[in-house]
């Protein structure tokens, strides 16, 4: 299947979704996160804000904000064409970039190589765990140096598309959160 088709086939997804399942996913994925913060002992973790059509962040995102774990949230920096990731606090303000997506308003920038995690939106993701973003490339350009986060998917189950053809560069995930289950790379792949 190739990238196109996959974006056709996940948003037919979301728009199936009832209410009652996404309630379930978001306390589902917090659960998840939690714990993998804790056996992971993780205190810098980056985070996403999250649009209509992809896995909510919202109750991570708050989780984060108001535990003693650093939330780092995107914000494009247009010279470039990636992403400086943003220190967040209760008090940090959002404003809408030029896609329409909510950046945090501060220049508190952490250094990619002092990430413990990062929280990653996906459209789907493949049995040798490469994900398939939203087709800007920013987080495949941004993570392109070195660096060493655990690389973490929220997904719905209809998001894992084992037979997805994706490129080198796509970034690799270290686990996926579904609903139940605990994707990692030693499972499925």
């Amino acid at each position: 299947m190739n990238k196109t088709e996959a974006r056709d086939l996940i948003s037919k997804g979301f728009k199936s979704l009832p209410a009652s399942v996404i309630s379930l996913h978001q306390r589902a994925h917090l659960d998840l996160l939690k714990s993998l913060i804790q056996e992971h002992n993780f205190s810098h973790v980056a985070s996403y804000v999250s649009l209509q059509n992809e896995v909510s962040t919202e109750k991570i995102n708050k989780f984060l904000l108001n535990s003693k774990i650093k939330l780092y949230l995107p914000k494009i920096d247009p010279k470039r064409n990636i992403l400086d990731f943003i220190l967040c606090e209760k008090k940090t303000e959002f404003k809408k970039n030029s896609l329409g997506v909510l950046e945090p308003v501060g220049n508190q920038i952490i250094q990619l190589k002092e990430l413990d995690a990062v929280i990653v939106p996906l459209r789907a993701f493949n049995g040798q765990f490469k994900r398939l973003g939203f087709g800007g490339g920013f987080y495949d350009k941004t993570f392109s140096v070195e660096t060493q986060p655990k690389f973490i998917g929220l997904a719905y189950k209809f998001q894992y598309l084992k037979k997805l053809n994706l490129e080198d560069f796509d970034i690799k995930l270290d686990v996926v959160l579904t609903d139940r289950i605990l994707f990692e790379k030693s499972l499925i792949a």
